[in-house]
């Protein structure tokens, strides 16, 4: 069975083909005699390296099928092919075989070894390339896809800048989708794209930056290090001396002084040729200015800011006339008993009774504070502070705050925290505004039933995350709804707006975490996973 990107040898006179399979073998390669039906399988299936074919087999192709099969390759696929020829050509001219086989090299016959492994390893290489940019061109087409997917949520001119980036994304996809065996035609093809293209030795000293290096920022490529940012500069260099000492492929992004003055943000990268003997020979590189992406990510990130924010504001809203509530009775307290303390002063033996009403008044008023310091934290407007906190307080302040006045209703929720205390990294503010989201959902689901309880837990997942869950005993989730329950302006609510678990779920994956939902005896399981503190672990002693 022919595997992945093989060598097939066919030359159908004596020993021709043991003899050549016996030179490619010495080189370290890994040749396979072959049919003419298998060499056409394997180019029809992608599966096709190279081969080598001598001139008095082309007469026995299905020579329809094998032009069907170089047809069907995909944009990025131009399978090798070396035709071993005397000067007579077996009947077959070169414009013929060119025409037929696109890819081929004729090698006349009698040849040297020496000659015969250099062309094959030449051509194994160049399918090597075209297999990069097979994966590149599949990794391009998945961050088109996600960009696509923010984009739907971004507002009209966001959308149309978007649109614009995906156009592009797409141009260059295909200009991308020509690179062939040589690497003058590759760097033909990124002189045609905005990127900017660079070579460097073994030891990373420049040799060569593209002209559009000089039209970007004003500056000869041999002073390329006077464009980049002071403050990015480190970084950069870091990274650069890193990877040529690895022989790792290279990735930075860093700002540069454009011809304005102006510095711009330009993604670098770099990928190394290799000897036969596995050494770097030289590095090819690209500058790409990323400037417009940066700034559509930050306007991204700041609208994701004020939409939660925004979410915060409303659920305080649906809580108003509650939080009114729950505050007057604190307030009415310390009222009650500042009066009754004063009709106690006039009677000074009663110190005792006084010292009692004193007390609960401080304790009415901190009862107040405590709920409005909550009240104020969860709308203030700020940004995102990731910190570690333990989990068991931080799911008690939401609770005390969601379940306010529940208890009139006939709502009772019980906690079920793991021990020892959980420690995780998130930003308080958001996750209980999450939890918030699912406690006053599960509230407004329990009500009216005849069982109304509510069960808040927390335990570690694995090394890595924690979980949370939120367990009602309401009626469940409808069919229809759950299949859409996390996307915005989906709402099962007549007054609903639909955004809280479209918000929620922002923030958990923001967190690297996941949010799902699903039916549960006895009502409906919401659950999110949050990062947990890294444990350090001590090195052992030497």
């Amino acid at each position: 069975m022919i595997t992945q990107d093989q060598l097939l040898v066919l030359a159908p006179r004596g020993r021709d083909g043991l003899v050549i399979a016996a030179q490619l073998e010495a080189a370290g390669m890994a040749p396979r005699l072959a049919t003419p039906d298998e060499i056409i399988a394997a180019t029809a299936a992608g599966e096709l390296g190279a081969a080598v074919i001598a001139d008095e087999a082309m007469a026995s192709f299905d020579l329809p099928a094998l032009a069907a099969a170089l047809a069907a390759q995909p944009p990025w696929s131009d399978s090798p092919f070396l035709v071993l020829t005397r000067r007579e050509f077996g009947g077959w001219t070169r414009a013929q075989l060119a025409g037929l086989l696109g890819n081929v090299t004729t090698l006349e016959r009698p040849m040297h070894g020496d000659a015969l492994v250099s062309a094959v390893r030449s051509a194994l290489r160049a399918r090597v390339r075209q297999r990069k940019a097979e994966a590149y061109l599949r990794e391009r087409e998945i961050a088109e896809g996600q960009v696509r997917e923010l984009a739907a949520t971004l507002e009209a001119r966001v959308l149309q800048r978007t649109a614009a980036l995906g156009q592009a994304l797409a141009e260059r996809a295909e200009a991308e989708s020509q690179l062939r065996e040589s690497e003058q035609i590759y760097r033909y093809t990124v002189e045609l794209t905005a990127q900017i293209p660079w070579t460097a030795d073994a030891d990373g000293a420049t040799l060569s930056v593209g002209s559009g290096w000089l039209a970007l920022t004003g500056i000869p490529g041999d002073r390329w290090q006077e464009a980049i940012h002071p403050d990015d500069a480190a970084a950069f260099g870091q990274a650069w001396r890193n990877a040529v000492a690895t022989g790792h492929s290279f990735h930075s992004d860093c700002r540069m002084r454009a011809s304005t003055g102006a510095y711009i943000w330009c993604r670098s990268r770099a990928a190394p040729r290799l000897g036969d003997d596995g050494k770097v020979l030289r590095w090819y590189g690209t500058l790409e200015n990323i400037d417009d992406r940066r700034a559509a990510a930050d306007r991204l990130r700041q609208m994701q800011a004020e939409l939660i924010h925004v979410s915060r504001l409303s659920a305080m809203g649906t809580m108003a006339s509650t939080l009114a509530h729950e505050l007057n009775q604190p307030l009415t307290a310390i009222t009650n008993y500042v009066r009754g303390s004063r009709r106690m002063i006039a009677d000074l033996d009663d110190r005792e009774a006084l010292g009692t009403a004193l007390d609960a008044a401080d304790r009415s008023a901190v009862r107040a504070g405590e709920i409005v310091r909550r009240v104020r934290d969860l709308v203030t407007k700020g940004d995102a502070q990731r910190r570690p906190e333990e989990l068991g307080p931080l799911i008690r302040e939401a609770c005390g705050l969601a379940m306010i006045d529940a208890r009139s209703s006939g709502i009772t929720h019980r906690l079920e925290l793991d021990s020892p205390p959980i420690r995780v990294t998130v930003d308080r503010i958001q996750v209980q505004q999450v939890l918030l989201n699912l406690l006053r959902n599960a509230v407004e689901a329990v009500a009216g039933q005849p069982v109304r309880r509510i069960v808040v837990s927390a335990r570690c997942l694995d090394e890595a995350f924690a979980e949370v869950t939120v367990h009602d005993s309401g009626p469940g989730v409808a069919p229809e709804t759950a299949a859409r329950l996390f996307e915005p302006f989906n709402s099962s609510k007549h007054d609903g707006m639909g955004i809280g678990l479209s918000i929620s779920r922002t923030i958990v994956e923001a967190h690297g975490g996941q949010i799902w939902s699903r039916r549960s005896r006895g009502g409906t399981l919401f659950g999110f996973t949050v990062p947990r503190v890294a444990v350090a672990v001590a090195a052992a002693a030497p």
